[in-house]
């Protein structure tokens, strides 16, 4: 087959979240294990006695890579609670007649997790997501410096208004003076607002995750002495390429903005203009992945006018679980509604439950009710991956 294509639905991906660890040890492990499926679960730090569990289907998948992340360390406040995630790396199993001679299939990264839900702690939401990208661009990571397909599951606790969620959808996001109480679009539960201000850097270096929500390859070496800058060293940065970027419609005046430096300072300093590091050339207070991520829902219910609903916490009907998978952008320069514009590639989103609309909810007693006993409604999704795909 020139073309070798499988559909893979959340029947062969099962992710949960509050998952009580007896309950998976004593019921839930024994009941998948028997239907054919490979049980992984990771309870929270702390004395917290739930956690996130992710099954596959043996017959479907081969487990490469299992990773367990904890968001609690120790030793920097902004981790300093007790959410967890869990990032499996699997690989299709073909069938004997399609596997012996057919292309090797690629990867597919799965990543669950749920964040922590206070909603005045948008700074702890914001690291907790970084770390767990992190640990998602290292386990998806191929030889060839790409990423293989990744389908990221979990309750964020943020809604699809938020920072937050543009962080995750759009790969940017400007921290600048963004207060934390919204972080996640969460203000209707926080009372009066608070007025901490997202601090820069969000995280201390010992955590090992730049502004880019990657591992940092080598840690950066200690400085033994500093250099002293005088006044002749500061002249000498006048003319940097960082310090020479000019607005383009700047009023040029002589001594003040001009761009090249005059006989006197050339003369001077024959060609000696310091080259700053990269670090200090980005934009400071900008948080970035580059993983391609888009949500399988819309979050809007066209047919009946209403925003999707998949929790219902004090009779306000509110969206904060998702699955984002991989895609491809698309090279325009609109976007809708401030979020950037994606295709599918590798993987194509055939097909998604329909979500309940606030308004459906309240006609059902809310949730939980009779019918539902979670406090959150499920999504479920299926995907087609490309087996031919390099």
């Amino acid at each position: 087959m020139s073309e070798l294509c499988r559909v893979f639905g959340l029947s062969q991906v099962l992710c949960l979240q509050e998952v009580q660890e007896n309950h998976y040890r004593e019921e839930i492990r024994p009941a998948l294990s028997t239907l054919g499926y490979s049980c992984h679960y990771k309870r929270r730090t702390g004395r917290k006695t739930d956690g996130c569990a992710t099954f596959f289907r043996t017959r479907r998948f081969s487990l490469l890579r299992e990773s367990h992340v904890e968001f609690f360390r120790p030793a920097i406040d902004v981790l300093n609670r007790d959410n967890v995630g869990l990032v499996l790396l699997l690989r299709p199993v073909l069938p004997p007649e399609e596997g012996a001679d057919g292309p090797r299939p690629p990867s597919l990264c799965v990543a669950n997790t749920h964040l922590l839900y206070n909603p005045r702690r948008g700074d702890i939401k914001l690291a907790q997501l970084a770390l767990l990208l992190a640990e998602v661009d290292r386990v998806s990571g191929t030889a060839e410096g790409r990423h293989c397909p990744i389908i990221l599951c979990g309750d964020l606790n943020a809604t699809p208004n938020s920072p937050l969620y543009q962080l995750l959808h759009n790969g940017v996001l400007n921290c600048h003076q963004l207060p934390a109480w919204k972080v996640s679009g969460q203000e209707q539960y926080c009372g009066a607002p608070h007025p901490r201000t997202l601090p820069f850097p969000l995280w201390p270096d010992l955590l090992g995750v730049n502004d880019r929500c990657q591992y940092n390859s080598t840690r950066p070496p200690k400085v033994k002495d500093r250099r002293m800058y005088g006044r002749q060293r500061l002249l000498e940065l006048r003319y940097c390429d960082c310090a020479l970027q000019r607005p383009p419609n700047l009023l040029v005046i002589k001594g003040v903005t001009e761009s090249k430096p005059d006989p006197e300072a050339a003369a001077a300093q024959p060609g000696i203009f310091p080259v700053l590091p990269e670090s200090l050339l980005r934009m400071p207070h900008l948080l970035q992945h580059h993983l391609q991520l888009t949500s399988a829902y819309t979050h809007f219910l066209s047919a009946k006018d209403r925003y999707e609903v998949t929790t219902f916490p004090l009779g306000i009907g509110s969206t904060v679980d998702y699955i984002f998978y991989s895609a491809e952008p698309v090279p325009t320069c609109n976007t809708n509604k401030g979020l950037r514009i994606f295709q599918d590639g590798h993987l194509k989103l055939l097909g998604r439950l329909c979500l309940l609309s606030e308004d459906d909810l309240w006609a059902g007693q809310g949730l939980p009710n009779p019918f539902c006993c979670s406090d959150h409604l499920c999504l479920l999704t299926r995907f087609s991956l490309d087996l031919s795909a390099p």
